[in-house]
């Protein structure tokens, strides 16, 4: 389920890449039991979020 929110988020452009990995990165203390729940099921996400910026800055960098 969190995947499917995560990809229409990033589809529809609602949530910035930035501000998806910051939140990755910088889980609020208070619900880390429920950060590390989402974090495991969004894993796939997360992996091609970072292959796609990574693809993308090899792009630039040929240009």
């Amino acid at each position: 389920m969190a995947q499917l929110l995560f990809d229409i988020f990033y589809d529809e452009e609602c949530v910035s890449e930035d501000a998806f990995f910051e939140w990755l990165r910088n889980p609020d203390q208070s619900e880390t039991e429920g950060h590390s729940v989402v974090e495991i099921s969004t894993k796939d996400f997360f992996t091609w979020l970072e292959q796609a910026e990574t693809e993308l800055e090899e792009g630039e960098e040929e240009s």
